[in-house]
Formats: C-alpha cells, sequence, structure tokens
C-alpha cells in the first residue's frame, strides 16, 4: 500500500505510509471557487468532471485506512451520481462523517464511514490536494510579463474598463497556480473587449459613410485629423486583440498539460 501511495503523490513510501494512516494530515486547500464548482456541474461525465478537478487540484484516490481530514475536500462517485464535497469540523462524529455539498450550501445527512470505506475500497473516493507545479516550466509558456504587456496595451486601447480584474488574475490566480480559474476569468474580460472592438468598428464605419454621404461635414484638415486619430487607436485595439490572444492561448496550454 504504501509503495502505491507513493506513486500516487511522489513522495517516499514511508511518508506515504504516514498520510495515508492518517499521522501526516493533509495540506489545506480553499474551497472550490463558483467558476470551478460551477464547470464540475456543467461536466456530464465522471471523467470529465475528474478533468475540470485536476485542472485545480492533485486529485489523488484515496487508499485504505485514510484518515478523514476537517475541512478537507474530497469526491465520491456513487452510483447515481458524483458529489463533491467539504468536510465539516469535526469530520468524524462517531461513525459518521459530517460534511457540505461544495455545489450548494447547506449540510448534508452524515455518511455512515462503513458505507465510505467500501467505496474507498472500489476506488470511488479521491481526495483534492493542493496542485503542485514547476513555475519555470509554466514560464516558459507564459509568465507574468505576458500579463503585464496586456495591462498596458488594455489601457492604451480604452476599450477594456477591467483592468483591475487583469492585474489580479497575473498578481493572484496566476501566481497562486489557479490556472483554470484565471483562464476563465480572462476569457470573460476577453469577450468584453470583442464586444466593445466590434461597436467601435461599427461606429468607424457609420462615420465614413456619413461623411461620404455628405451627412457629416468636415473641413479637408479636420478629417485628416480624425482618420489619424482612428488609425492610431484602431493599432492600440489591435494590439491589445494580440496581447489578449497570447495570455489566452498560454493559460489554455496550461490547463491543457494539467499544470
Amino acid at each position: 500500500m504504501a509503495a502505491a501511495s507513493a506513486r500516487l503523490a511522489g513522495v517516499s513510501p514511508a511518508v506515504a505510509s504516514l498520510i495515508d494512516t492518517g499521522m501526516i494530515a493533509m495540506d489545506r486547500i480553499d474551497p472550490p471557487s463558483r467558476d470551478t464548482v460551477a464547470a464540475f456541474e456543467a461536466a456530464t461525465s465522471t471523467d470529465d468532471k475528474l478533468a475540470v478537478l485536476r485542472a485545480e487540484y492533485r486529485v489523488e484516490p484515496v487508499l485504505p485506512g485514510h484518515r478523514f481530514e476537517d475541512d478537507a475536500t474530497y469526491l465520491i462517485v456513487g452510483t447515481s451520481a458524483t458529489y463533491l464535497i467539504r468536510t465539516q469540523t469535526p469530520a468524524i462524529e462517531g461513525d459518521q462523517l459530517r460534511f457540505i455539498s461544495c455545489t450548494h450550501d447547506g449540510a448534508m445527512k452524515p455518511l455512515d464511514l462503513s458505507r465510505l470505506r467500501a467505496a474507498v475500497d472500489r476506488q470511488r473516493v479521491y481526495a483534492l490536494q493542493p496542485k503542485a507545479f514547476d513555475p519555470a516550466e509554466r514560464d516558459r509558456i507564459i509568465d507574468v510579463g505576458a500579463f503585464s504587456q496586456l495591462v498596458d496595451a488594455a489601457q492604451r486601447s480604452g476599450l477594456v474598463p477591467g483592468i483591475a480584474t487583469i492585474i489580479q488574475v497575473r498578481d493572484c490566480e496566476f501566481r497562486l497556480g489557479r490556472h483554470l480559474q484565471a483562464l476563465q476569468l480572462m476569457e470573460t474580460q476577453f469577450q468584453g473587449f470583442v464586444g466593445r472592438a466590434s461597436q467601435r468598428a461599427q461606429r468607424l464605419a457609420r462615420e465614413e459613410a456619413d461623411i461620404a454621404s455628405g451627412r457629416l461635414r468636415m473641413s479637408p484638415k479636420e478629417l485628416q485629423a480624425k482618420r489619424l486619430r482612428d488609425s492610431q487607436q484602431t493599432q492600440h485595439v489591435e494590439r491589445a486583440r494580440t496581447k489578449f490572444q497570447r495570455v489566452l492561448e498560454g493559460l489554455r496550454t496550461i490547463v491543457q498539460r494539467g499544470m
């Protein structure tokens, strides 16, 4: 059992044995984010649900003899449903496990440890742990500098009111290795940017049509200055688009590789 645990956790058999028997506590993790829970619920198969969780966490089968920790997160694969749960404090009371669901608020009916151990024996229970990753390997795909370049380009474009969100993703989610959450936040920002860029392009096309038809009158000097401003701003917009796409492509690659 110790050797199997070592393969799962990447630690020595001696340490793995202590973890399995509960003599070393599991690392604490924050409860899954709303975005992670939403993606988990949207996944239709157990494999897809595991893929969602593995993008954010190290997900390992619970081995016989495991001590269920307080305030720990687990996945239980049932015959008709899959449950993402977080244990309460204390987790064990009598012969039952006390827990809440991560997908909706409120405590759930305690689970008999005998049933839980039977599920563990069938390898239907998983523990979620902080995901280890190599920052150097990740930074070869994308680093904080790409986010900083995006912040600068987004500010110059004038089409990204959520600059603070990009900075937050750079300094929090990305630095802490919460790559799926970072990707989801950045995709939302990009969608808003694309919509505003499209509206701007339509507005400029209408103005050009009005100028051509004579509905909008400008002196040659005013028209030249307007078109120069519009051209310069369009360059800023397209640079921001490029920087957004670079960050998104990097985050997607990181998530796909399970980093």
